[in-house]
């Protein structure tokens, strides 16, 4: 049987080597409908805001703590980087007051809800661009 093997295997690579073409055991899947192919993909990007929790979102817990701006960015409308700018950008070292942390469960990512300084502009800040984050402890439990 081995034999077989190896001369159906020698066979096919030479074959394939000049250029011929195996056909298909099994029958071809037919072609998708049209509606099904004007259909929106059926998947959630991985760093999406889901379930309630989306952009232009301001949760009214209001905890203890603050951080640090390591890298100068805006903050944002929403826990996920598809959410836009609600601020000028803030400045390297700019301490921000914490209100809450909530944990992106698309992406699995730490995001702050905080103030300038206390007071507005208030907005989401991703845990890689802050530094002392640990001290804002309180979850946002609107979401």
């Amino acid at each position: 049987m081995r034999a077989r093997h190896t001369f159906v295997t020698a066979a096919l690579s030479s074959m394939l080597a000049l250029g011929a073409m195996v056909a298909p055991t099994h029958a071809a899947t037919p072609n998708p409908s049209a509606s099904v192919a004007d259909e929106a993909p059926n998947f959630t990007p991985s760093n999406a805001p889901i379930g309630t929790l989306a952009c232009n979102a301001e949760p009214t817990s209001n905890g203890f703590g603050g951080a640090d701006v390591t890298r100068s960015i805006a903050l944002r409308s929403g826990p996920s980087s598809a959410c836009g700018d609600v601020s000028s950008r803030l400045y390297v070292g700019q301490r921000l007051g914490g209100w809450c942390r909530y944990q992106n469960p698309s992406s699995g990512y730490w995001w702050y809800y905080v103030s300038t300084g206390g007071a507005a502009p208030y907005g989401w800040i991703y845990e890689g661009n802050i530094s002392g984050e640990e001290t804002i402890k309180t979850p946002c439990n609107d979401y």
